[in-house]
């Protein structure tokens, strides 16, 4: 099966979730092209009981590419550092990347991630419809339900305690392998918000961001979910592979702010110190090298140092 191929259904999916606004004489009523939130954006298909891991990332890894930013040249002669959009965080993206995950028998679900963040902003359930996360102003997909709940790990896997960056000790553990994957689909599938317990949308949706976007920020990540998804015992994340997530951001903010830098031995930002520290507080990241071999995708925050 071509995972490449973008199928009619998961426009049928969005179209189910987003697309009705309402019904006259003649029928249902749709939105008008340039109304449709998911536009633009890159879908396709992925058959998690079937595919080898790495068809799965490497497609989604191709996708990252093709929308960085073209107007900048920080990084540009490192392909696998491609730079990232600046975030309007209120506004929709400039693109969206948008997986159909298809599971056991029939169960599935769509997710809509942010091209300039890489962040999860909604899901469907087996029915269509799109549900989206509590935010502080910023962009939710229209007409989603909007869950009482925030898509980071603080809310996600800590239960709301502590700060976002203490959450990474809740994901050391996380189940990361193809069952998993599995499983998680088939929670998401049939997510009720009146009757699934919170934890166990919260679970299912950790697993996915973790196994498909963090394994993008992080090599580490991705060979740790490609070797659980091979392997028929399945797999777990480890210490490392958590404390990791926290350390995107700074990361991305050190190798930007090198890369203004004249002198390339000047690898010593505030981001690039804390970076030297021993994990989980840093990463012994002591060289801009190691730091480009850590993540992948370049975050452009607005909150870098210099």
């Amino acid at each position: 099966m071509n995972i490449r191929a973008v199928l009619l259904v998961v426009l049928l999916v969005i179209h189910e979730g987003a697309g009705a606004v309402g019904a006259g004489a003649g029928g249902r009523r749709r939105r008008p092209p340039q109304d449709r939130w998911y536009k633009p954006g890159t879908s396709g298909s992925f058959y998690v009981e079937s595919s080898p891991y790495t068809d799965v990332v490497d497609e989604m890894k191709d996708w990252i590419k093709d929308q960085r930013d073209k107007e900048t040249d920080d990084l540009e002669e490192y392909p696998d550092n491609p730079v990232l959009k600046k975030q309007f965080l209120k506004s929709k993206p400039a693109h969206w990347f948008l997986p159909l995950l298809l599971g056991r028998s029939t169960t599935k679900t769509n997710l809509a991630f942010r091209s300039d963040n890489l962040y999860l902003s909604g899901f469907t359930n087996g029915e269509g419809s799109w549900f989206s996360f509590e935010t502080d102003g910023e962009y939710v997909i229209p007409e989603s339900t909007v869950l009482g709940f925030r898509g980071n790990y603080r809310d996600l896997v800590a239960g709301g305690v502590g700060t976002e960056e203490q959450a990474w000790i809740h994901l050391i553990g996380l189940e990361i392998g193809r069952d998993a994957v599995l499983d998680a689909i088939a929670v998401v599938n049939g997510y009720n918000p009146n009757t699934t317990p919170d934890a166990d949308i919260k679970r299912a949706l950790a697993t996915l961001i973790v196994v498909f976007m963090e394994a993008q920020r992080f090599p580490y990540i991705r060979q740790q979910v490609h070797d659980a998804w091979e392997n028929e015992q399945g797999g777990r994340l480890n210490a490392l592979g958590a404390e990791m997530v926290v350390h995107w951001k700074r990361t991305s903010c050190a190798l930007l702010i090198w890369a203004t830098k004249q002198d390339k031995g000047d690898w010593n930002s505030k981001e690039a110190r804390k970076l030297m520290e021993d994990p989980p507080e840093g990463l012994h990241i002591f060289t801009p090298e190691q730091a480009r071999a850590t993540i992948g995708p370049v975050l452009r925050s607005e909150r870098c140092t210099e």
